[in-house]
Parts: structure tokens; sequence; C-alpha cells
């Protein structure tokens, strides 16, 4: 069942670029993508003011993510962005309750949740990030912070069966779970591979729990935490990372391709 799971590397441009930047660096990564003819699934998730403009460049080789969405389809939501606005621009999905989400814009695990619900029902790809911080990890908490992050999103997202979650394609699934150790988010510091290896197992035998395990080996589990080109290798060749949500490493398309092309 291991060895269905296509890997995924999603590029987060966090708020880098102007217009003219995001469409060029776009489309090089999307013509190297292409040139490269890699087997896996290669993702931007971009700032929202850019996705119309870059969604009209979409080719096969690169999926469009967004990296926030709301949970309501329209309302009085002043400057949020739904689920229903981002389809209908052709934006394949979106990230959910990245690190810096939680802890600068007061994102919690229920409102995570609702907006998981939101972009699956709306047939759209949601990567759910969660991770401990450092506190956290030194009081021996890790499991306890994950298995929380992740069952009460589940449990609030509104949708109860895992066929839902995995949508029309098994080889892609809708959801995905990005494991994020919140101390080692842009300060250079990264979790060892082994330390990587046995949060994803875990976090896979949470899902098998919460789903079954034909579903929990169906779900993709991608590493993000300076996720670069000199280590990215090294968590590939982990048995339950199946892909990285990648910051800085992302923003240079050439890089970026070069370091799709490691994880194959």
């Amino acid at each position: 069942m291991v060895s269905e799971r296509k890997k995924m590397i999603i590029g987060n441009w966090k708020m880098f670029k102007n217009s003219a930047q995001a469409s060029a660096d776009f489309s090089e990564l999307a013509d190297l993508i292409v040139a490269k003819n890699l087997n896996l699934e290669v993702g931007i998730a971009a700032p929202s003011v850019f996705l119309a403009e870059l969604a009209r460049k979409t080719q096969n080789s690169v999926t469009l993510f967004a990296q926030n969405a709301h949970w309501a389809n329209e309302g009085a939501f002043t400057g949020e962005v739904s689920p229903a606005m981002l389809k209908s621009i052709r934006v394949n999905g979106s990230l959910v309750a990245h690190s810096e989400r939680r802890q600068m814009f007061a994102e919690s695990n229920e409102t995570a949740g609702k907006r998981v619900g939101a972009l699956i029902r709306a047939g759209m790809k949601a990567v759910l990030c969660i991770g401990e911080t450092l506190t956290e990890r030194e009081n021996g908490d890790l499991k306890k912070v994950l298995k929380t992050q992740l069952e009460v999103a589940l449990n609030a997202s509104g949708i109860s069966s895992a066929n839902e979650f995995i949508g029309s394609d098994p080889s892609s699934p809708l959801l995905s779970i990005a494991y994020e150790p919140v101390w080692a988010i842009g300060t250079g510091k990264a979790a060892s591979p082994v330390e990587a290896q046995e949060a994803h197992a875990f976090i896979r035998e949470v899902l098998a729990s919460y789903f079954n395990p034909e579903t929990s080996s169906r779900l993709q589990i991608l590493y993000g935490g300076s996720v670069k080109l000199n280590n990215v290798s090294d968590y590939m060749a982990c048995p339950d990372v199946d892909g990285a949500l990648v910051g800085g490493a992302s923003l240079v398309a050439k890089d970026f391709a070069e370091l799709c092309e490691k994880c194959v």
C-alpha cells in the first residue's frame, strides 16, 4: 500500500514576490518540471493576489494552492477568500493552519478543521499543517500535541466519510497532512530524518485509528521545516515521509526544480 502513495512537493511562497516575479517564476518552474518529467506532484502555494494570473498559466505539471481559505462559501467576511472563489479561478486547493497562521493569526484546531471541511466538500485539496513547539517537544508532549491537533481538526471538518477525504483519485487524495515542527520553521534548524520518521509514523497511526488502516496508508504526510537541497533526499528516504512543504528553498524556480528532482 505504501508504494501507491505518490510523492508531493509543495513550495510555499509565503509573502514574497511581486506580480511580475510570481508570473515569471511560475512559468519557469512549470517548464522545468515538464522537462524533467518527474514522477511526483509539484505544487506552489502562492499569495492570493497572484492566484488568478498563475491559474491562467497552470499546466498539469504544477498544482496551484492558496495559502489559506475561509470555511464559508460567501458572506460578510471582509478580507477572506472562500473555496468556491478559489475554485472559480481554477486553484486546486489550499494550505490550512500553517504554523505561522496558528502563531500570528489565532488559527485554532477547530477553525482549521472547518477550513479543511469546506475545501474537501468543494472537491479541493486541503493540506492540514500540524506540529509542536520546542517547549512542547522538550516537555515530552509531541504525541499529545499532534494527536489533538489532528483529531480536533478532523472532527471539526464536519466530514464523517473517509472516502470523501480521498476523493475520486486515490493516487492524489484530497487530504494531506504536513508535519511542521514549529521550532524548525524559518530557523535553519531541521528535525533529523529519524525525528521526522517517528513523527510521521505516529501521525499515520492516529489516522489509522481515526479512519482505518487502508485510508491511512493512502494519505500523504509531508515534512515541512527548513527543507533544503542538501537534506531533502534524507527525508524522502523515510518510509512515512511522502513529500515536503518547502519554504525559502522554493523561491528560486531553478533551485526548487532541482530540489524536486532529488525527491524522486
